[in-house]
């Protein structure tokens, strides 16, 4: 009969700690090996991404129930914000704006992501697209790491571009739609699109992608292959070329050195030039490369970088040309808490435990071209506003000056001054939660109003 109460050996805890270490180390070195690319581990290998990935799996699961949903997140700081409403009134700054949200987010009711049209003077939806999420999730065929199963409440249309004829542009991390002004599906690309969609004067559609698989490596141990691509309004990809094929070609090799990170560049904004200038020309395009906190104006038609710049702005988001001769960048001012190796979510390796703000909220910068100096002039607004999203985010300088500002991460839009807030937004769930937003824009009323009359005269079933 075995004795609960013998005590073990010095020799076996020993022993057992060894075994222990020793299979660390062989664990962790197989994950290091599958996400270096060699496949030779097969489904053996699989298997290990899954168990490191266990943890991660653990951790959202956990986020959801507290925040009640994907879509859902609990508001600990806006709970004066109904809408437009602050402590029950409509600001002045909201009933004097004469533009349009096109407003992506969460409906509550819908138990789904929608789009809406609100003109903000008076906050009245005008309109809504609300597509089949179940037809959009299951219409992909490449099975890749990027597309991981996405449940109906928590497909995001991302960045909603709203075409001449009433229909709508989006994605999210997955393929490419249109859907027309009843929400039916008219077109559809297959692939790995993400982040932002813009337009170009041709009427074609620019986004990120992923160049999938990648056989571009030059040495590179591992990376994510980011690209970008253009495509017609049909659904045609016309173009599409790796980002770091990019850099390398133009002697940027450099920027690629990212260690063990699964996704060195992080591409998430593509801003084509709609006129010509002394800096650009048409269909040159504006590029953000967000974890080399870099940007650069791209010519496609000769290949070649035109000019590039990496900070002050730290992982940013959002890239726009603004007149003839400046750029704004949307400045997360992210930095990573660097000393520990860690399995991503996704199944790569980051550098890093905590991610840090290092101000303590987000900026919006402007380069000029013609005294090669960068501004923050929002630095106090935004600082006393709080505007903080860690990831995600965009600020878009409007003709006045005035820039308007999604705080993704926190559900949060506003337009500001560099003087002061002249409106926020959030869209209620509760008196506990609101919904998320994901890259909404603001349109003025010369856009809106074309499209807004088709919309009305639309019969849908």
């Amino acid at each position: 009969m075995l004795n609960l109460d013998k005590k073990v050996s010095l020799y076996v805890v020993a022993l057992l700690l060894f075994v222990g270490i020793i299979g660390s180390v062989i664990f962790g070195a197989s994950v290091r090996h599958v996400l270096l690319g060699n496949a030779s581990l097969g489904s053996f290998g699989e298997g290990l991404l899954k168990i490191a990935e266990f943890p991660s799996t653990v951790k959202i699961a956990l986020t959801e129930i507290e925040t009640g949903g994907p879509s859902v997140l609990k508001d600990t700081r806006f709970s004066a914000l109904d809408g437009f409403k602050k402590n029950g009134k409509i600001p002045l700054g909201a009933k004097n704006d004469e533009g349009y949200l096109l407003l992506s987010s969460y409906d509550n009711e819908k138990e789904q992501s929608t789009v809406q049209l609100i003109r903000i003077a008076d906050q009245k939806s005008l309109y809504e697209w609300a597509p089949n999420i179940d037809k959009l999730t299951e219409y992909s065929q490449i099975k890749a790491p990027e597309i991981a199963i996405i449940m109906k409440s928590s497909y995001a249309m991302r960045h909603p571009l709203l075409t001449n004829d009433g229909g709508i542009v989006f994605h999210y991390s997955g393929p490419q739609f249109k859907v027309n002004a009843c929400s039916e599906v008219k077109m559809g690309v297959d692939g790995i699109f993400h982040h932002s969609t813009e337009m170009d004067v041709d009427g074609n559609y620019w986004t990120p992608s992923v160049m999938y698989s990648s056989s571009f490596k030059k040495g590179i141990l591992n990376h994510r292959d980011d690209a970008i691509a253009q495509i017609s309004p049909g659904g045609k990809v016309l173009f599409k070329k790796s980002v770091a094929e990019i850099l390398y070609e133009n002697g940027y090799r450099g920027l690629l050195a990212a260690g063990f990170d699964e996704d060195p560049i992080h591409l998430n904004d593509i801003q084509p030039a709609l006129t010509d200038s002394h800096y650009w020309k048409k269909n040159d395009l504006l590029i953000s490369m967000r974890h080399m906190s870099t940007i650069m104006l791209y010519r496609p038609s000769t290949n070649k970088v035109i000019w590039l710049k990496t900070g002050p702005w730290m992982n940013q988001h959002d890239v726009n040309f603004v007149g003839d001769h400046e750029l704004s960048v949307f400045g997360n001012n992210i930095i990573a808490d660097v000393g520990v190796l860690k399995v991503s979510g996704n199944g790569g390796i980051r550098v890093g435990e905590e991610d840090v703000l290092m101000d303590g909220h987000n900026n919006v910068y402007r380069y000029n071209f013609q005294t090669d100096k960068v501004v923050a002039p929002y630095n106090e607004v935004m600082k006393s506003m709080g505007v903080s999203t860690r990831s995600e985010g965009r600020g878009t300088i409007l003709e006045n000056g005035d820039v308007f500002v999604e705080e993704q991460n926190n559900g949060r839009i506003l337009r500001m001054s560099p003087e002061g807030v002249k409106w926020e937004f959030v869209r209620r769930v509760d008196k506990d939660h609101i919904a998320t937003v994901s890259w909404s824009r603001y349109l003025t009323k010369e856009e809106v109003l074309p499209i807004l009359t088709k919309l009305r005269s639309q019969s849908c079933k």
